[in-house]
């Protein structure tokens, strides 16, 4: 059973919680939290990320939501009281909280939730056709799958993923891409696009071009749209 936390590990947990525009406060035996969400969706959505966090974590809030404000009440019932789950809840809670309403960059988290997946694609091209690898890196999730178009195996984890980048941008091709089609669909905190596009490059033998085609699948995470998974092939010869 997780151990009570004494009145003195209480007050360093939440002062560790507490920044400019956060409310975390200890109410008797248990740490509250309230957020003023965007509107209805943007507040379902933390729900919902919150949830499957929860869920690993295997501690479980109390909560209230009405339209776009959701208020959280944290304790460990088994141990009558505040133990370090409920801290670690919290951070995790405010860190997707956070990247929702992204408070690091004030007056954009509007333009940074409302991103449509069209919007997301163009930005992966903006990035790969820049050759801008830090941007690239940050596209795709620490955990993020990919399999690249000529890759011979799958690939999983950010810092692989941009060793791959890293290679095709280091390679003096200097490959660019197009897209030629896109269908999108999208979910509180899930985007997904199929479509197709087309590689130009320009090595010494001459230029060179490869039709493909795509699969992406952004997860909203806490520092805010990131690729989970990414597939991409070379388009059947036609017969």
């Amino acid at each position: 059973m997780p151990q009570l936390l004494n009145p003195h590990d209480i007050a360093t947990g939440l002062q560790s919680l507490q920044l400019p525009g956060r409310t975390w406060a200890v109410e008797g035996q248990a740490l509250m939290a309230s957020w003023s969400f965007l509107d209805f969706q943007q507040a379902f959505s933390f729900m919902t990320l919150a949830a499957e966090t929860a869920e690993r974590m295997n501690h479980h809030p109390e909560w209230t939501h009405t339209y776009n404000h959701v208020h959280v009440r944290l304790s460990t019932h088994d141990a009558g009281g505040l133990t370090a789950l409920d801290f670690d809840l919290a951070h995790a809670m405010q860190a997707l909280a956070d990247g929702l309403l992204d408070t690091a960059n004030a007056g954009n988290g509007k333009a940074a939730w409302g991103l449509d997946t069209a919007s997301l694609v163009q930005h992966w091209v903006t990035a790969f056709n820049q050759e801008q690898l830090t941007d690239m890196t940050q596209c795709y999730a620490p955990d993020a799958l990919l399999w690249g178009t000529h890759a011979l195996q799958c690939i999983q984890g950010r810092d692989v993923v941009t060793q791959y980048f890293k290679n095709v941008f280091d390679s003096g091709r200097r490959v660019r891409v197009s897209l030629t089609g896109l269908q999108a669909t999208g979910g509180f905190h899930r985007r997904i696009a199929h479509g197709s596009y087309r590689f130009d490059s320009t090595p010494v033998t001459g230029p060179v071009v490869l039709s493909a085609r795509f699969s992406f699948v952004w997860q909203f995470q806490a520092r805010g749209w990131q690729i989970q998974s990414h597939h991409s092939s070379a388009m059947p010869a036609q017969t």
